[in-house]
């Protein structure tokens, strides 16, 4: 008989935490899940969900794996505590990778680290069911992709980590192992400091169509129309096609117009770095 891995999921009645104790809890044949939590909203939540909370302190000394579904402005206080009652041997799950490349994660010489993220279900994916095409967020329905890296520790303590992050996040089509500066260029440098603020940019050009007359849902189906179709030429979905020789002329009015000419020094480490930093601490900015 198979033995269980003890999860503790600190953090479990949050946004993060209630999805990823969702998924987990549909294995109780090999998992053994415990719900820590300390506000009286997520306690509630968790007993809504039909399941009892543990407090930190009884659950984490006997865990395999412990995760910390935390906002990462928390992880600096909140890790130091949890890691200090970690087992050695036990294994420590993240969901973003900021807290540690801004080295405020706690670490322990005798335990593992690792850091998890999910890519989301992609538009390029073929869904099968309704209720998958429409699970944008992923871990419900929609296929998803997710990320792995291994900030220290044993190898077989990764590779139990990689199984339950494929639970966590399920379903899930490839896990890809990257170091955890990887994870960080991607996220935020690719989805949020470019992806997130075009796409806010382009939801606020549909909001000016509309205000010069131009109907909102054909405005939408519009935008959303050539980004599927400007994703699949430029990300390499449809071969040797390129878009016409006017649309070139316009990205590089783009690239003037819309975004900096030096737009591409998001991707230098230091400006990761001070980017980092700064979403950690907004009050303190260093970019």
């Amino acid at each position: 008989m198979q033995q269980k891995i003890v999860v503790s999921v600190i953090g479990a009645g949050g946004k993060m935490g209630t999805r990823v104790t969702n998924n987990l809890a549909k294995h109780p044949e090999s998992i053994e899940l415990h719900f820590c939590e300390t506000s009286e909203a997520g306690i509630a939540s968790i007993r809504a969900r039909g399941f009892d909370t543990v407090p930190a302190e009884a659950a984490v000394p006997k865990s395999d794996i412990v995760v910390l579904a935390v906002p990462d402005v928390i992880i600096k206080k909140v890790s130091v505590g949890i890691v200090s009652m970690m087992t050695p041997g036990a294994t420590l799950i993240i969901l973003d990778p900021a807290a540690a490349v801004a080295k405020e994660l706690a670490l322990r010489d005798d335990c593992s680290f690792v850091v998890t993220h999910p890519c989301h279900p992609s538009y390029f994916t073929d869904q099968e069911t309704y209720e998958a095409r429409h699970d944008y967020f992923g871990g419900v329905a929609g296929k998803q992709d997710i990320v792995m890296a291994k900030i220290q520790g044993d190898d077989k303590n990764f590779d139990a980590a990689r199984k339950v992050s494929e639970l966590m996040f399920a379903p899930v089509g490839k896990s890809f192992v990257m170091g955890i500066r990887d994870i960080a260029f991607l996220e935020p440098t690719l989805v949020e400091i470019l992806g997130a603020s075009t796409l806010y940019a382009m939801a606020e050009t549909v909001n000016e169509a509309e205000r010069r007359g131009i109907p909102r849902e054909a405005a939408v189906s519009f935008l959303t129309g050539h980004i599927n179709i400007l994703s699949a030429v430029f990300l390499g979905k449809m071969g040797n096609v390129q878009v016409s020789d006017a649309c070139k002329v316009a990205v590089g009015l783009g690239n003037r117009l819309v975004l900096r000419d030096d737009w591409k020094r998001i991707w230098e480490d230091d400006v990761l770095d001070r980017s980092i930093a700064t979403m950690l601490h907004p009050d303190d900015p260093k970019i």
